[in-house]
């Protein structure tokens, strides 16, 4: 079936980092023990071995109070039913005397509760830990000491009020885990090892029936039940789902659920573990969908594809340059040396000491999730190839589809610093470029466009011969067309340089590259009229902006070129001629060295045209990248004289 190559190849990767099961280091993603999932805790309750109580406190809503705990099929999945948890639950399930302080029955709650963790705590794989937690709810007096140690409040009528809030919550829903002090045990329960293997195998030894897994080939206990919380939390979308039985999810094909698919309890913790980790950890998950690109035979780190290409490295142990000391390259321009071009023989000396460390027999997998409905999740990209092809995938896209820009480097939002550099956009750069409208100080679009550019823009990074669809080109050339909508900083460096980069990895092919753009298209129509708009904008933009006394531009207004861009890429000839004729009064205001310079570039230009082209067919994408270069050029040009 189409799912098992992802399915076994994500129970694979479990298998390969099974030695980090449960370990929680700093702040890292924990990827889970079988037969364990996630909750976050409100109260934390300590009890001494003896099960007697010793104190509790509240948690502050954070990382802090994510905690791992023991579950069952039913309870992983629990809605409205009765389903406890094995150990840490909500106060209904674990709270004896909770009928007395809320006069909420609920005692089949903490008969299901109690029944299911004497059941653990009796049997071989038991812990002294569960044997104190059992004892001590056995006193059915948890609430009452809670309320005498002041972590929870009662009313005038000495029932239990939701008017006073634990993470914004009501206090009768409150979560509860567990420490247990006595003898060299560690504390929390949520944290122990030898716990969660005894409880993994204590609950493998009581799952049902074996059958055939369609994952693994293998007859063993098989799972209805599959687990939820894979992009986050608080995701209830599952991949694997039947509970459909009076609509078409399989009737019509299968007279029941496991006909269409069985997969095996063990394999489906495991990938699904494997997957809920490997996102947490290094996956891009933004507008709804998740990708996660890893190595599934060893532990390596790989760059990220959805991040432009700089940045794709920050965070690589292996990779030897230093993010956090790139002060020296921040210079866009410097009288001593390019520090443009020395970075990026930096940065590629860094690039080939990575790729020399991948291995021939190395796996590299990439899936892409996104939301099929509210509650299912669909596995809408899937690849797996060796990682050299991996790598010399992303080199080539890397290498190709570039452009000079700003971008950010560094860790955290507010440590960040802003370079200049030849880099490669992201995918969502990409998408920003072609269908994004600003808002405040950036582009937006919607998700669901977003998502479906993104997924289609996926197989032109991992399959090196794939160029990029022509219909995000022409969006994206579109909207560089219209620079009046948009400040000149986000036009300029969000639009016009992320669509001359993917207009170069549709055009460089072999010995064709963009190096010598403008003099290998020295009598294209398009480059020379996308030139002159450069010329007339630039020329404006010296002749009409005023400079304080620091330097700074006081006014900044659209120019003409800008203001008939659109009609200018539709009708260059007639447009031309309405920009010429405004820029008259302009010129006035410009020195001699500058009229001549922009003279001599107009003289230049207008003679390529060589008696033919300058006329109103429409201009193809090639006309963007010769608007940009020419513009660099000048800048440069003036830059060098002052």
């Amino acid at each position: 079936m189409v799912y098992l190559a992802w399915f076994r190849t994500l129970a694979e990767t479990y298998d390969v980092y099974a030695d980090l099961a449960g370990v929680v280091k700093n702040e890292q993603a924990v990827l889970l023990p079988i037969s364990h999932s996630t909750f976050n805790a409100q109260i934390e309750l300590t009890i001494d071995e003896d099960g007697n109580f010793r104190g509790a406190k509240k948690l502050e809503k954070g990382k802090d109070a994510v905690t791992i705990i023991p579950v069952t099929e039913d309870s992983a999945a629990r809605g409205s039913g009765i389903a406890p948890y094995p150990l840490c639950d909500k106060l209904c399930y674990i709270a004896g005397d909770y009928a007395l302080y809320t006069g909420d029955e609920k005692g089949e709650y903490f008969e299901a509760y109690m029944k299911q963790l004497g059941d653990w705590a009796e049997s071989e794989y038991t812990h002294p830990m569960v044997k104190a937690v059992y004892q001590y709810l056995g006193k059915k007096s948890l609430i009452r000491d809670l309320v005498e140690d002041k972590t929870l409040s009662l009313d005038d009528a000495g029932k239990l009020t939701d008017h006073s809030k634990i993470q914004g919550l009501g206090q009768t829903g409150a979560n509860v885990r567990f420490r247990v002090f006595g003898g060299s045990m560690p504390q929390e329960v949520w944290k122990n090892q030898e716990l969660y293997k005894n409880y993994s195998d204590y609950y493998g030894q009581k799952l049902g029936d074996k059958k055939l897994c369609y994952a693994t080939g293998r007859i063993e206990p098989c799972s209805e039940k599959h687990p939820s919380k894979i992009r986050n939390s608080g995701d209830k979308a599952k991949l694997i789902s039947g509970n459909d039985e009076s609509g078409f999810t399989y009737r019509g094909r299968f007279v029941s659920k496991e006909e269409a698919a069985a997969v095996g309890y063990d394999a489906s913790q495991k990938a699904h573990n494997a997957l809920r980790w490997l996102i947490q950890k290094q996956g891009y998950t933004r507008d709804g969908s998740a990708i996660v690109c890893w190595m599934a035979n060893r532990d390596m780190q790989l760059p990220n594809m959805m991040t432009d290409s700089v940045n794709a490295y920050q965070g690589i142990d292996d990779f030897d340059l230093d993010f956090d000391n790139i002060d020296k390259y921040e210079l866009p321009y410097s009288s001593e040396r390019d520090t443009g071009k020395y970075f990026a023989e930096q940065f590629n000396h860094a690039v080939n000491g990575y790729a020399g460390k991948i291995k021939v027999d190395d796996k590299v997998a990439i899936i892409a999730l996104d939301a099929a409905t509210t509650g299912r999740l669909s596995v809408v990209y899937y690849d797996e190839m060796g990682g050299r092809q991996y790598v010399e995938a992303i080199l080539k896209w890397q290498q190709h589809c570039k452009w000079r820009r700003w971008i950010k480097v560094g860790g955290a939002e507010e440590n960040r610093k802003r370079i200049l550099c030849e880099c490669t956009p992201s995918p969502r750069d990409m998408a920003l470029a072609a269908f994004g409208v600003q808002r405040a100080e950036w582009l937006e679009a919607d998700g669901k466009l977003i998502r479906a550019t993104v997924k289609r823009l996926l197989p032109c990074i991992t399959r090196g011969g794939m160029g990029i669809p022509s219909d995000i080109i022409r969006a994206a050339v579109r909207r560089a067309s219209m620079p009046q909508t948009m400040s000149d900083f986000v036009w300029y460096n969000d639009v016009l340089c992320v669509v001359c980069a993917m207009i170069r990895f549709q055009y460089e092919k072999g010995s064709v590259t963009m190096d010598n753009f403008l003099e290998d298209n020295r009598n294209d129509r398009n480059v020379l009229f996308g030139r002159l708009l450069a010329v007339y904008d630039y020329m404006e933009q010296r002749a009409m902006f005023e400079h304080d006394e620091n330097g700074k531009v006081k006014d900044r207004r659209t120019t003409n070129a800008k203001r008939y861009w659109n009609a200018y890429s539709s009708r260059p000839a007639n447009t031309f001629k309405t920009i010429k004729e405004n820029l008259v009064a302009y010129e006035r205001r410009l020195n001699g060295y500058e009229l001549m310079k922009f003279e001599e570039w107009t003289g230049e230009i207008m003679g390529c045209f060589e008696g033919h082209g300058f006329d109103n067919a429409a201009l193809t994408e090639k006309y963007l990248p010769g608007y940009y270069m020419q513009m660099e050029y000048m800048k440069n040009e003036f830059h060098k004289k002052q």
